[in-house]
């Protein structure tokens, strides 16, 4: 039988928390299902957990690569796919309950529906709340506005979010051939290839949103500590790519995600100690696209600047 839907997990040493996010993949009453799990060079035992797990589960596929990062993980996984929607979901991160029957099925009635996502929330390993993805960009709070449930992005889709990255892998169905008629994530970039992916898709075709938590993302200790300079490197590629399509729908658009780039910078500078250019950043963020919220972190930086902080 062939399955609704195909889910791609890369893993890399993450068996500490693979059995859940496994366990809400089975969870969703959505029929047949199919779950593959690209194994990218675990070390912790992983391999041996998941050929146990392949034993009992005939909806399991495994797929084991030496390494090579998440972007090729999750495209050799798409290529393991039998099913006509992808739905993507990280290993340390979970579904929750019915989190994507109305948009599986909203995908199935409309071929044209090449992209869906929904909000999810942050939480630490002890369970405590950090917020959720729409409430934190204004932009994107304000054009879902009072609506509910799925909402189409329309033609401003690709100016919403390239704006503002708002889509969250762990939350993401697509459909199998625009996935593969994109070539999938894109190996030009190390980090920022999902936000990629998605603006590619939204010239595509539809996209639609549901404002339902569709996953609970773990933020583990660490996982900002990525390397800034080169993510702040491959937003800005991505932008460049993507900002004149953008731009011609919305120009404001492009301001605001040049701003949020600026917002980077000054975050990386205030980390590593360059007040002056962390105080700069914040300045011509919000002169890009003023807020209170870059109005305080400008008045933050400049207190720190002259030593009140």
């Amino acid at each position: 039988m062939q399955p609704r839907l195909s889910v791609v997990v890369p893993t890399r040493d993450c068996l500490e928390y693979l059995p859940a996010a496994l366990a809400s993949l089975r969870a969703q009453a959505i029929g047949a299902l199919q779950i593959i799990v690209v194994d990218d060079g675990s070390t912790d035992g992983t391999a041996a957990y998941l050929a146990a797990e392949a034993a009992r589960d005939p909806g399991l596929t495994i797929v084991t690569r030496e390494g090579g990062g998440v972007a090729a993980a999750r495209n050799a996984g798409m290529a393991a796919a039998k099913a006509p929607i992808i739905g993507f979901l990280d290993a340390d991160d979970v579904w929750r309950p019915g989190a994507i029957a109305d948009r599986l099925a909203a995908h199935e009635a409309d071929p044209g529906l090449v992209l869906s996502f929904a909000d999810y929330d942050h939480v630490t390993p002890e369970g405590v709340g950090l917020g959720t993805c729409f409430a934190f960009w204004p932009r994107f709070e304000r054009f879902i506005g009072d609506r509910q449930g799925i909402v189409p992005l329309g033609r401003r889709a690709l100016a919403l979010l390239y704006a503002e990255n708002v889509v969250g892998t762990s939350t993401v169905l697509a459909r199998r051939d625009a996935l593969e008629a994109e070539q999938g994530f894109s190996p030009d970039y190390k980090s920022a290839e999902d936000w990629d992916l998605w603006l590619r898709l939204a010239q595509r075709g539809r996209v639609a949103c549901s404002t339902g938590l569709a996953t609970t993302y773990l933020v583990r200790p660490g996982s900002l500590s990525r390397d800034r300079p080169a993510l702040i490197r491959c937003v800005k590629q991505v932008a460049a790519r993507h900002g004149l399509a953008a731009a011609r729908l919305d120009p404001s658009a492009w301001l605001a995600c040049r701003s949020r780039i600026a917002v980077g910078e000054a975050e990386h500078a205030r980390i590593v100690g360059q007040k002056p250019r962390a105080l700069a950043q914040h300045l011509l963020a919000l002169l890009l696209s003023p807020s209170g919220r870059l109005a305080r972190a400008a008045a933050s930086d400049g207190a720190r600047l002259v030593g009140l902080r």
